[in-house]
């Protein structure tokens, strides 16, 4: 059970970093640093890059070399992006494609270095450096951080970077309340809704951002408490002995544990940078209240999904789309699409294959919600048509999807011999 408890740590973030006293004291400090700072705007630029930078650096396993890795990530990024967008400096179309993939490929090579096993094995193999000392090599929010440098560039590529500062984008890439575990805001909206921008009055933001806190605390202090001994792994009993009943109530305890965690993480980050004057996205709209598994992933970890939706889907269909085949087959190259997209939504969320199958049951499960999307556009029959847009069909449509969601779960919490094992009773 602690292996499995370590190994939970591990993988899904508590943002425990929120929940501390520590933590709430020097927030306070660094608020009242910030916001009665005089309204000079570099001044307070260079102020929040540096309670940022502190606040970092009480993180566990936060040291100043795994700083100067992300400062030199940030510079180097912002560098190809601010080449891009100098009027008249790099107009040739082929160029500005290979800076750009060169950028975007370095974010991915120093996200793969720093989050997947195998690539530090590899790398320290040919180094002649111990495999083992992977084991030590660790970068807290990498996975995040990447994607807002990824979005920067492509942006960048597009010309629909508004501002241009480096000051303005290191304090992007490191605003501590979004770091650890986002929400993935993107570059334009943190320079539209920063305080400097939205100049508000503090008040007003202290108590929206309040607000969302004793949320977030509620739901990370009190609901996860109360759902964690039910969740599978930590009723005390191997689940290969117990019955049905009991692993569906395990596994809906631990879809509800996530949730509550995740989204309790949220509400704290939304609020601590309301209170310093900064709006960040939303990140969660009642997912297991939607009917249909399209709906869920369109309303959990919405900052991900449109990031996924942006960056990888719609490229993949717009490509594609050039070719007669998908063009004459729209649902297919949709399917084609949500899959590789999941897949790499699955491979983000960990460092083995069973987080690519999960992004495969997930593909699975949103292209099966295209097919049957299709066939309910062609049905007429007036009956079928008054159930589609009945409370029961809603009901039904809720139920089978959380319960779709609740199964993956599987995946996350059982090792391959326990699976087989499971699989073994239920056939």
């Amino acid at each position: 059970m602690e292996a499995w408890c370590a190994e939970f740590v591990r993988r899904f973030p508590s943002g425990d970093f929120y929940v501390s006293l520590p933590f709430w004291g020097a927030f306070a400090v660094v608020v009242l640093l910030y916001r009665l700072a005089p309204r000079r705007p570099a001044l307070k630029e260079w102020l929040l890059l540096v309670c940022s930078v502190c606040m970092l650096l009480t993180l566990p396993r936060f040291t100043l070399t795994m700083l100067a890795v992300l400062f030199t990530v940030c510079v180097a990024t912002y560098s190809c992006g601010k080449l891009m967008l100098i009027p008249g400096r790099l107009t040739n179309p082929r160029r500005r494609r290979l800076l750009a993939a060169a950028a975007i490929t370095a974010n991915v090579l120093v996200l793969a270095f720093f989050k997947y096993a195998f690539v530090q094995d590899a790398i320290l193999g040919l180094t002649r450096t111990s495999p083992s000392g992977a084991d030590f090599i660790f970068l807290i929010g990498i996975s995040y951080s990447s994607f807002r440098a990824m979005h920067f560039v492509i942006e960048a590529y597009r010309n629909e970077i508004k501002q241009l500062s480096l000051l303005t984008f290191l304090n992007y890439m490191l605003f501590f309340p979004a770091f650890i575990s986002g929400p993935i805001h993107r570059f334009n909206h943190y320079c539209v809704n920063s305080a400097a921008a939205r100049n508000a009055p503090l008040r007003s933001d202290l108590a929206a951002g309040l607000d969302r806190i004793v949320h977030g605390l509620f739901k990370k202090s009190v609901l996860t408490v109360v759902l964690f001994p039910y969740t599978l792994k930590n009723m005390g009993i191997p689940v290969q002995e117990m019955p049905v009943w009991q692993i569906v109530v395990g596994l809906y305890a631990f879809a509800l544990y996530l949730y509550f965690d995740f989204s309790g993480y949220t509400d704290l980050a939304i609020g601590s940078a309301r209170i310093m004057g900064f709006v960040l996205p939303e990140n969660f709209n009642r997912p297991f209240l939607k009917e249909n598994i399209q709906q869920l992933w369109a309303n959990f970890h919405m900052s991900l999904t449109g990031w996924l939706t942006d960056y990888i889907y719609w490229p993949i269909v717009r490509k594609l789309r050039e070719r007669d085949f998908f063009r004459k087959h729209p649902v297919f190259l949709s399917n084609l699409a949500i899959f590789i997209t999941f897949m790499i939504c699955g491979l983000w969320h960990g460092n083995t294959l069973i987080f690519l199958f999960w992004g495969m049951y997930q593909g699975a499960g949103l292209s099966a919600v295209n097919v049957y999307q299709k066939w309910k556009r062609k049905v007429r029959n007036p009956g079928i048509r008054k159930y589609f847009k009945s409370s029961l069909s809603y009901a039904v449509g809720v139920f089978l999807t959380f319960n779709f969601y609740s199964a993956g779960l599987l995946l996350f919490v059982l090792n391959t011999s326990e699976m087989m094992l499971l699989l073994g009773r239920l056939k």
